[in-house]
């Protein structure tokens, strides 16, 4: 049976701004997601691959610097011996104005640029299909009423979002009925971040390959790229990380903590120091502290920077209170303390709880002899 090899990644996003890590990473994080790039170019030269497939947002709106259009036109020079197709997605849409037209593509590279065409490869029994965001948004489904069953190996590469309710979405809202009915082998997926696993509905295989590296804090943990065969109604397909360093959140109860070392220790005691060299890190401060203890999270992260390749530190904890006592008497902090509880007893959603409990830490904190620095919370 006839195979063909490919690599399916999406939503590089080149250039976009790392804006939750700060200038200075964020411009080696521009740098990585290329070297990243160009161990997929290396993947596809080093394993023969013949298809690479690039399922939309290549670009990143706005964002994009002169020398990387340069360096993606250069990638791809570097492997002629793989067909590349891609689908323009939302972030960069197929129009008038637009990165895609200001690059020198190589005759390896196709870029389709409407609703779904076809493109034949005769000598690798093949069909690729494909189409393209025209507009940030796509509101309804370029799949419907789409149906193409041949005796050739049916591939298609496509931006959008699968549709889990009759409302839609503005993004391509494509259903698994309509990719059950496409009559395509393989649909590989680009638009959401993360790896989806590789699914099947009825005789069709799809999914998202996720992003090669991740951009935020909603991008946690490993990702990377679809690798493997395709035949006709079968697949040989997996996932293979690139990422060179992940983002992490871990939520650290410090309660009884009373002092900035001891906070240190229970931190690093729950991440190893080989993923704190190397990984982003978003640390969740959790659990009860004293109310003469005022964590200050500028403080905290100029002592603990050192230990973390990167790391953002958010305060969550709540004060440590002895409601008989606080609530006994008529002192300030025990009217306030007594008005607040009140409101958290008939507070009915957790939002509002939260806040509650923030007031109630920000309020205790303020009558005790320390500093509060609101700008802080």
């Amino acid at each position: 049976m006839k195979k063909i090899k490919i690599v399916h990644t999406a939503d590089l996003h080149f250039d976009t701004p790392f804006k939750e890590v700060g200038e200075v990473q964020s411009k080696i994080n521009k740098e990585e997601l290329k070297e990243i790039f160009m161990d997929i170019i290396h993947l596809c030269k080093n394993e023969s691959v013949e298809i690479l497939l690039l399922a939309g947002d290549i670009f990143d709106n706005y964002t994009l610097n002169r020398e990387t259009l340069y360096f993606i036109e250069k990638a791809f020079e570097k492997i002629p011996n793989t067909r590349v197709f891609i689908s323009p997605g939302n972030h960069d849409p197929y129009s008038n104005n637009n990165f895609y037209k200001l690059i020198n593509w190589p005759s390896n590279v196709y870029i389709f640029k409407e609703n779904i065409e076809q493109v034949e490869i005769k000598e690798l029994g093949t069909t690729i299909w494909g189409g393209a965001f025209n507009d940030k948004y796509v509101r309804e489904s370029m799949l419907e009423g789409f149906s193409k069953k041949t005796d050739k190996i049916n591939i298609m590469v496509l931006h959008g979002e699968i549709a889990n309710s009759k409302e839609g979405n503005e993004y391509n809202p494509i259903t698994l009925k309509e990719i059950s009915e496409s009559g395509m082998d393989y649909i590989a997926l680009g638009h959401r971040h993360g790896f989806s696993g590789i699914n099947k509905v009825q005789s069709t295989y799809y999914a998202y390959s996720g992003c090669p590296q991740g951009r935020g804090f909603d991008e946690l943990g490993d990702k990377g790229v679809i690798y493997g065969y395709i035949s006709k109604g079968a697949i040989e397909l997996d996932f293979i990380k690139t990422s060179k360093r992940n983002y992490e959140e871990i939520k650290i109860d410090i309660s009884k903590a009373f002092t900035y070392e001891e906070i240190i220790n229970i931190i690093l005691e729950k991440i190893s120091e080989e993923n704190r060299r190397k990984n982003l890190y978003k640390i969740i401060l959790s659990g009860e502290i004293s109310d003469k203890f005022n964590i200050d999270e500028g403080t905290l992260k100029d002592k603990i920077s050192s230990k973390f390749y990167f790391c953002k530190l958010i305060d969550k904890t709540t004060i440590e209170i002895d409601l008989e006592k606080i609530t006994n008497g008529y002192s300030m902090k025990s009217i306030f303390a007594q008005k607040l509880i009140k409101e958290l007893e008939k507070a009915e959603t957790d939002e509002d709880k939260e806040i509650i409990r923030m007031a109630l830490k920000i309020g205790l904190s303020s009558l005790t002899e320390g500093e509060v620095k609101i700008d802080d919370y």
